[in-house]
């Protein structure tokens, strides 16, 4: 239940973020350009909303510990430390689900699968790859969205309940949307990240520290028309270096705000 929660906000942050901007939109998916800042902010809000917020599978809002409840919460098999239920616990879950809100219904496919390694009885990694898509229709709008992911978490002190944590891997979402009323205006975005050494706070304040992120971007729509790539440098106190086309912009990760 808790994972289908989590994924059912996915598909409401999406469709809030684009059903405002469709019914705007001109009966093709074309749009204005965005400008590098723009595409800077988006990138940077993407990529921590999806590690802190809850837009993909990982949400570290809780340190290295986050994932232990997820994760137990679907049972498991491979139970190597009984002192300690989720050291060595592995998750293999395949989710296949439909359910109706009102006129909308919703469906939610994919697989979920975590690993968890320990020190001395305590969790000090743990590594998750999922693929899963979200589809949501309404009498007025058709949704999908994709997220995959493929990280390794370290806790950089393992002993420290707050400790630090260190994220490597790729993490990918992907979505799209149709207006079936009006004018049927439609678009798309996609975010592609590489992270590498990505430090990010185990204390709960979101901070990310140090580290850095390749990514590619595109998309189409009344939100605007982007294609791009670069780099994420993360700078802590909630900031982070984006790199495009030889320009380098400061974006906040809280608020989007650039310059």
């Amino acid at each position: 239940m808790k994972s289908r929660l989590k994924l059912l906000s996915a598909i409401l942050v999406f469709s809030a973020l684009l059903y405002t901007a469709c019914k705007k939109t001109s009966s093709t998916s074309s749009g204005p350009t965005l400008t590098q800042p723009q595409v800077a902010s988006q990138v940077a809000l993407n990529i921590y909303q999806s590690l802190f917020g809850g837009l993909a599978g990982v949400d570290l809002s809780g340190g290295i510990n986050s994932a232990s409840t997820f994760a137990v919460h679907h049972g498991g098999k491979a139970i190597n430390d009984l002192s300690d239920p989720t050291c060595g616990l592995s998750v293999d879950t395949t989710i296949k689900s439909s359910f109706s809100i009102g006129d909308s219904s919703i469906s939610i496919n994919g697989r979920v699968q975590f690993g968890f390694a320990c020190t001395n009885g305590i969790i000090s990694s743990f590594t998750t790859n999922d693929n899963v898509a979200i589809g949501f229709t309404s009498p007025s709008l058709k949704l999908s969205y994709q997220v995959a992911e493929n990280l390794t978490v370290t806790a950089l002190d393992p002993s420290n309940y707050y400790s630090n944590v260190e994220l490597d891997g790729s993490l990918n979402s992907s979505g799209s949307y149709q207006n079936l009323t009006g004018n049927k205006g439609s678009g798309t975005t996609l975010f592609d990240y590489t992270l590498k050494k990505v430090i990010a706070a185990g204390d709960g304040s979101g901070d990310v520290l140090s580290g850095t992120a390749t990514f590619n971007t595109q998309g189409t729509g009344p939100r605007g028309v982007w294609n791009d790539q670069g780099t994420i440098t993360f700078e802590g106190n909630f900031t982070a270096l984006v790199n495009m086309n030889g320009k380098t912009f400061t974006v906040n990760l809280q608020t989007g705000a650039t310059n």
